[in-house]
């Protein structure tokens, strides 16, 4: 063999050490539809997460305010009668909300006003109260908070946070004041489950052709 075909057939310096180039796989319609689904999975285990902590936070958010308002009712339970009726009066409470809120009747609050002794359930009764009034307004700046306590919880059912007080369910009013749930509709759920059919009105308020409201009565299948 002669040396020129020796020359030529020794690799050169440039091709030492590399390799042939690699062509990329092009990529389908099927990757891409696989990659968003992987994004999509991710991002709803993400959700499911971030809601999951959120009702989490929110359930100790509660249980923490219930606990405040245990203290509070304790604290102000230390205090005069007369002086927590008092207090509620200023903020509006009539003898008969406060008595129905206790259950008792108006002349037993007229009796404890004028430094009648009470049990000490109807004097802790009295206290919660005045605590709640007090978280109501210091915490969540309702300013307003008997008149709060009057208005009907839902436009389509009667039934006040008064109501909900003498019913001892406090933690109702609690969950408006914070509004945890924001929607009333849950509190009434939990608290009287068949509230829209006891409460549905066969009459409803509508636009005559004239502009003016008018009354007539709901059909039977709504």
């Amino acid at each position: 063999m002669s040396t020129v075909s020796r020359i030529e057939d020794e690799p050169t310096g440039a091709s030492v050490g590399h390799a042939p180039p690699r062509l990329e796989r092009t990529r389908t319609i099927q990757d891409v539809v696989d990659d968003i689904g992987f994004l999509r999975n991710h991002s709803e285990l993400l959700v499911n997460d971030s809601r999951n902590l959120h009702e989490s936070i929110g359930r100790m958010h509660f249980d923490s305010l219930e606990e405040e308002l245990r203290s509070t009712t304790v604290r102000h339970a230390r205090e005069r009668l007369p002086a927590l009726l008092d207090r509620l009066s200023t903020l509006g409470f009539s003898w008969r909300d406060i008595a129905w809120i206790c259950g008792v009747s108006v002349p037993a609050v007229r009796k404890w006003r004028q430094g009648e002794s009470a049990t000490g359930e109807n004097r802790q009764r009295v206290a919660r109260v005045v605590a709640l009034c007090e978280i109501a307004a210091e915490r969540y700046h309702i300013a307003d908070v008997a008149g709060w306590l009057e208005t009907p919880v839902h436009p389509e059912a009667p039934i006040s946070g008064l109501d909900l007080m003498a019913s001892e369910r406090f933690d109702l009013v609690l969950a408006l004041a914070c509004e945890q749930p924001g929607d009333p509709e849950e509190v009434l759920d939990e608290f009287e489950p068949d509230w829209r059919v006891r409460y549905r009105s066969d009459v409803e308020v509508f636009t005559a052709a004239d502009g003016l409201p008018g009354l007539r009565l709901t059909s039977p299948d709504n």
